[in-house]
């Protein structure tokens, strides 16, 4: 029989060595809120593992699946995940891995594909070439509106915050330009960042001119770190930055599924 539930402190040191479920390195440093692990035990020996986290209004994510190919233990972590955010009322659930990756256990729960992006790297010099600046609050609607139409139409409405995706919401924007995180230039082009240590995230990046915007990013250097850019696949911005590396776990883009569900309790 198979047991789920949260891990036992000891149990911990057993799942780095289970296989599958490979996130990448930054994840956890990069995430924008907690995490929850769930084991599934069998015969008293841990033989999977799967994180949840809630990451907005009716929003969940899950993560990291860890187990040999069984697909009893891993339909049973997905189920337990589900109603664990069931329980935070959450009715949206998402997951995203590399391009060319679809486990079973993604369609046997259910899960559709979304939108797919690409993610970019280069080091966080500073530049001295920018084009763009700190958007003013009388600039911030404006900017945010720009987001929207394009997030809507190019990348499902998401936004990274981190390795998680969520919906854009206005507060988002309203945030990032109170906290200097929210750019624009004169041509209408806008960025959207995140600080993660030493390394800029650039959650959203809409214009004719990206490297300007970039530019603007990398003025805010505070260290040797990453500039790594979530671009929508295909896009224009992702096309004007194909000559940069991308990132090693997803070499191809990463993909995000969806699982829509009407059980959440608010």
């Amino acid at each position: 029989m198979v047991e789920v539930r949260e891990p036992h402190p000891e149990e911990l040191d057993q799942l780095p060595g289970l296989p599958g479920g490979s996130l990448p390195p930054e994840w956890l440093a990069w995430a924008d809120e907690p995490h929850r692990t769930l084991v599934a035990v069998h015969g008293g020996v841990v033989a999977g593992a799967l994180h949840l986290a809630v990451v907005g209004r009716g929003e969940g994510w899950v993560e990291g699946m860890r187990t040999e190919e069984d697909r009893e233990v891993q339909s049973r972590l997905v189920q337990a995940a589900l109603s664990v955010l069931d329980g935070y009322g959450v009715v949206t659930v998402r997951t995203a891995l590399p391009a060319g990756v679809t486990p079973p256990w993604l369609i046997q729960a259910g899960f559709g594909r979304v939108a797919r992006f690409e993610v970019r790297v280069a080091p966080l010099e500073f530049s001295a070439v920018s084009g763009a600046r700190a958007a003013a609050a009388w600039e911030a609607g404006a900017a945010c509106v720009r987001l929207q139409d394009f997030l809507a139409s190019r990348a499902a409405g998401l936004v990274p915050l981190g390795w998680r995706w969520r919906t854009f919401v206005p507060e988002m924007a309203t945030a990032a330009a109170r906290e200097g995180r929210l750019l624009v230039d004169d041509a209408g082009g806008v960025a959207l960042f995140l600080r993660r240590g030493v390394d800029r995230l650039v959650a959203a990046l809409v214009g004719d001119h990206p490297s300007g915007l970039l530019g603007s990013v990398r003025e805010q250097a505070e260290g040797v770190g990453r500039l790594v850019c979530f671009l929508a696949a295909a896009s224009h911005e992702a096309q004007a930055l194909g000559g940069w590396p991308a990132h090693p776990w997803c070499p191809e883009g990463v993909v995000v599924y969806q699982l829509t569900r009407t059980t959440g309790r608010p």
